[in-house]
């Protein structure tokens, strides 16, 4: 089965009350197909955080009215390193206000049947603990799925968009077959979330969701997908895809030191705890197996892990401090009378703490060019562009704009509410989809425009830690 796109085949085996157990080697949430074939608007961020929460809870999904997850293990989950915890909580109420339809097609008789639901039925944050719940319907549905596609975790961390974690998961479920089934595509429109009277132009569709949709899955899955049309009086009326497994290879460094890996289970668990316990990314891992020898690895792993901020928990960056350990090859202390404090190794990690601050008053900087071109060219569309586009916008963020104006309706009235950061968000968001007129620098190029301090900055953290989240930045 599968829920927003997860794989739950031996789903809650291994869950905890408080979470999985971290040497599960593949994370995988079987999602009812009713589920996967629903017509919605889930951004990006919903879609994952909801087969999170199911994959969690699916073990006692009717044993238990509330269900309980904390939210670093829902960040894990969701491949987020992150600390902005409001976009968690955000993206949870939008889970509960968001009515998603269901069973909009019934494999034996081809007919759409109609059933309608909150994804959560509710939810609390209780300092670092999430509580939530699920209809009793919904409960049903999701629990004994007779058809399911499966889902992995782990690559949907990857998405950057919700069109292409939609086409994934309405293609995952056809894995083993040549092609998926014919959609109609209209239907089609509406599983991949697109609001009604948007893109009615087929290479609209095609040039700003099918392709981009396309061009995810095939970089992230492990499927290879492509697209057929059934054409009627020269107008497509249906959609299929041909699908394909992608050949898997596993990056391993020096074919010589591969003979000297005595399990295959080493590496496995090796992945597994630089993905839990240190939150590398898979790109982090694929290279450090490359270039380094498992053993070595190892060696480091486990020197970090007994060391004494490891364990008490004050070590910050846990990424960081591994990937230093094996940068520059440090010994664990033999005789603890004996320990010697580097001065440049001090000195430098001072230097790079600097570094962080000043790129994050640039980052500052960036967030603000970025709105102000964002905003410019909004208003340099024609008055009928305009007019356009801020309807589609409006209809786009109803849901947001909703829930905005329930929780905080003593500061923002249906005439102020695009004052809210929250709906400001969006707009930037849809811009960025919609507008051919708007092009902006990337984080790196809006960098080389600043001071030298600040460059300098951008080049010591990149040299230290080339994949640290103040380099990389999403809306």
């Amino acid at each position: 089965m599968t829920f927003l796109g997860w794989d739950v085949t031996d789903m809650g085996q291994n869950v905890t009350d408080m979470g999985f157990n971290k040497t599960e080697n593949k994370r995988e949430l079987k999602k009812h197909a009713a589920t996967i074939h629903c017509s919605n608007t889930l951004s990006l961020l919903q879609r994952k955080v909801s087969n999170a929460l199911l994959y969690h809870a699916y073990n006692e999904l009717m044993l238990k009215d509330e269900h309980e997850i904390t939210v670093k293990q829902l960040c894990r989950l969701i491949g987020y390193q992150g600390n902005n915890h409001a976009v968690i909580k955000e993206a949870l109420k939008g889970l509960i206000s968001t009515v998603i339809e269901w069973n909009v097609i019934d494999d034996e008789t081809g007919t759409e049947n109609w059933t309608a639901s909150s994804i959560i039925a509710s939810v609390s944050l209780e300092g670092p603990i999430c509580y939530y719940a699920y209809s009793p319907r919904m409960k049903q549905l999701l629990h004994s799925p007779s058809m399911f596609g499966k889902i992995d975790l782990v690559i949907q961390s990857k998405f950057r968009s919700s069109y292409g974690l939609a086409l994934y998961e309405n293609c995952i479920r056809y894995r083993g077959l040549p092609y998926s089934k014919w959609f109609d595509i209209d239907l089609f429109k509406k599983l991949m979330g697109i609001p009604a009277g948007m893109y009615e132009v087929f290479r609209d569709f095609k040039k700003r969701v099918l392709d981009k949709a396309i061009d995810e899955v095939n970089t992230y899955s492990d499927l290879i997908v492509s697209s057929e049309f059934l054409k009627e009086s020269r107008k497509v009326k249906r959609i299929r895809f041909k699908l394909e497994e992608r050949a898997k290879k596993i990056k391993l460094g020096d074919p010589k030191k591969v003979k000297n890996l005595t399990h295959a289970t080493d590496l496995e668990t090796t992945r597994n705890q630089l993905l839990s316990d240190f939150n590398l990314t898979i790109e982090q891992i694929e290279k450090l197996l490359l270039e380094h020898d498992l053993t070595f690895i190892r060696e480091k792993i486990d020197m970090v892990a007994a060391s004494k901020p490891f364990q008490t928990g004050k070590i910050q960056n846990r990424a960081g401090y591994l990937l230093s350990a094996i940068k520059n090859n440090y010994q664990a202390a033999k005789v603890k009378t004996h320990e010697v404090i580097h001065l440049q190794d001090i000195k430098f990690e001072l230097e790079v703490t600097e570094a962080k601050r000043e790129i994050e008053c640039s980052r500052v900087n960036y967030q603000q060019y970025r709105e102000e071109a964002i905003e410019a060219a909004i208003n340099d569309l024609h008055p009928d562009d305009k007019r356009q586009f801020m309807q589609m916008f409006l209809h786009y963020a109803e849901p947001a704009i909703h829930t905005v104006l329930q929780l905080q309706r003593n500061k923002y009235t249906r005439e102020t509410v695009l004052d809210s950061p929250q709906i400001k968000a969006l707009m930037r968001h849809l811009a960025l989809r919609e507008l051919d007129n708007l092009s902006l620098m990337p984080l790196e190029e809006f960098i080389l425009t600043q001071n030298e301090k600040t460059r300098e900055a951008w080049q010591k953290l990149k040299s230290y830690d080339p994949d640290h989240p103040l380099l990389r930045f999403s809306e």
